[in-house]
């Protein structure tokens, strides 16, 4: 057995309080509860979009989406209306881990989002590919080590839901599966600081969700009695794999509790593109291609040249506007910038839910002001904030505006945090706390710096539970793109494309 940690962090995609708090009032989640007792705790405000990729991007820079550029599981300003994957190389910014490396200490990364490619850091690295690959771990001997060692692992896109809902006992087992391989890691590779993230809760409450809400208008009977209970059955799952990790580290050792988002009810699917279409703000032709499979669909495609805003990704809540210059086929002066993003404004803003009557979206901000930052170049032109987080806005460009959704659980602003340290009060923290402002409160606890130009800062109570202001490390700068990095697209990996299509997030 080697050296405990010196701090642990436990990822939960798609945790949150509302979902656990009934199950731990049943006494269904023994461990968690016992966490929570032990730690000062509460809500999260997330990311606009409340999504992995600028969630988990959000929570290791310490930094909001326009600080460290990622908006997206794709780059939301490509010139040519492309489907680039995001990865590590987006971060225009130094991550938590530089920022230990710096201070002479190693990390273990488990299956952290938007992790991929691993980059050159002592510990080790278990990544999270968007791609079809066999280069995820650092060092590259490690995957054959967990097989050998009975504690195989498999990458994310490989083990999300396919469209079939026996993938309840898919998930389950993955997720023993994934408490195996995080076991073996932290017992033959000593690090001063893990984390490792669990993803099912997320891809279970996307696809189940409507089998055990009565109030769903999807609700139905399912064919298997436990898919009724898979939002219950998968967080007891994972409370038993964060009861054998904890078990491992003993009552003294750090440990934050995180979640990228919060998942609740999902109604319905907005076809942004299909508006701006009715709207006359965009265009499509028969036949056109070429550019990102969402732009395309029974014989027709955006025809970006008659195009003056498009939404330039599935999820990422935003609109651009196709300008002159910057995109290949861009039409839109820069003195129409105005006058047009008013118009998109008000065309969002005038939107209402057919099922409800209500406002669909509560403010239309330029990226200017959504985004601030030095990666605010990277995002698209405008974000529509979510009124109804029971809508999800997707491009289709063809189809119609509005359909049911096929994802029945959908993201939440609110996730969840949880901080266990023998120097921080125990209890419910009743005012939510920043996403972006973990990282500095975990570092400032340890007695660790973190760069003075991140957006986030230690949590008040931890930082006067120590002694006072740290002076800012020296910032380490983002991290040089490993040489055998490449960029790629979806086209490129049927299977990401299959995945995330099932998944509802294309």
């Amino acid at each position: 057995m080697t050296a405990r940690p010196k701090a642990l962090i436990l990822g939960i995609d798609g945790g949150s309080l509302a979902m656990m708090e009934p199950f731990i009032a049943r006494g269904l989640l023994p461990h968690l509860a016992g966490l929570l007792d032990q730690s000062m705790h509460g809500a999260t405000t997330t990311t606009w979009p409340a999504h992995t990729a600028p969630g988990w991007s959000t929570f290791v820079t310490a930094r909001r989406p326009g600080g460290h550029g990622v908006y997206q599981f794709f780059g939301t300003q490509e010139a040519d209306y492309g489907d680039r994957l995001t990865g590590t190389g987006d971060f225009g910014c130094s991550t938590i881990w530089e920022w230990l490396a710096a201070q002479g200490w190693s990390a273990g990364i488990i299956n952290v989002p938007m992790s991929h490619p691993p980059r050159e850091l002592p510990g080790y690295q278990v990544t999270w590919p968007l791609e079809r690959t066999l280069r995820f771990s650092d060092p590259p001997t490690l995957l054959g080590e967990l097989s050998r060692a009975g504690a195989p692992f498999m990458p994310d896109i490989m083990a999300m839901f396919q469209g079939d809902h026996g993938y309840l006992d898919k998930a389950l087992a993955n997720v023993a599966a994934r408490g195996r391989s995080i076991a073996h890691l932290m017992e033959h590779h000593e690090t001063d600081v893990v984390m490792a993230v669990i993803t099912e809760i997320d891809r279970i409450a996307h696809h189940y969700w409507h089998f055990s809400d009565a109030c769903h208008p999807g609700h139905t009977v399912p064919e298997q009695a436990e898919w009724g209970r898979a939002v219950e059955l998968i967080h007891r799952a994972v409370d038993a794999v964060i009861g054998d990790i904890l078990a491992t580290v003993g009552d003294d050792t750090p440990v934050m509790l995180v979640s990228d988002h919060g998942l609740g009810q999902g109604r319905l699917n907005l076809g942004v593109n299909s508006l701006l279409e009715e709207a006359g703000l965009l265009a499509t032709a028969s036949g056109a291609g070429g550019h990102a499979g969402w732009f395309e669909g029974e014989g027709r495609g955006v025809d970006f040249g008659r195009t003056r805003a498009y939404m330039p990704t599935p999820g990422c809540y935003g609109v651009n506007l196709n300008l002159a210059g910057r995109q290949h086929r861009g039409i839109v002066r820069k003195d129409e910038v105005a006058g047009l993003s008013d118009e998109v404004s008000e065309l969002f803003l005038s939107l209402r839910a057919p099922d409800t009557g209500r406002p669909v979206f509560a403010a239309v901000l330029p990226r200017a002001e959504a985004y601030p930052g030095a990666m605010s170049h990277t995002a698209p032109d405008l974000l529509l904030v979510p009124a109804d987080e029971g809508v999800l806005a997707d491009p289709g460009p063809v189809g119609g505006v509005w359909r049911p959704s096929e994802q029945t659980g959908m993201h939440r602003y609110a996730g969840l945090w949880a901080y266990r340290s023998p120097r921080v009060p125990a209890g419910r923290r009743e005012e939510p706390v920043a996403l972006c402002d973990l990282a500095p409160t975990l570092l400032h606890d340890l007695g660790l710096r973190h760069p003075a130009a991140v957006h986030g800062r230690p949590v008040p109570e931890v930082l006067d539970a120590g002694a006072g202001p740290l002076p800012f490390l020296p910032d380490p700068g983002a991290p040089a793109p490993h040489p055998k990095d490449i960029a790629r697209s979806l086209r490129e990996d049927d299977l990401t494309a299959r995945t995330l299509s099932a998944m509802g997030y294309l």
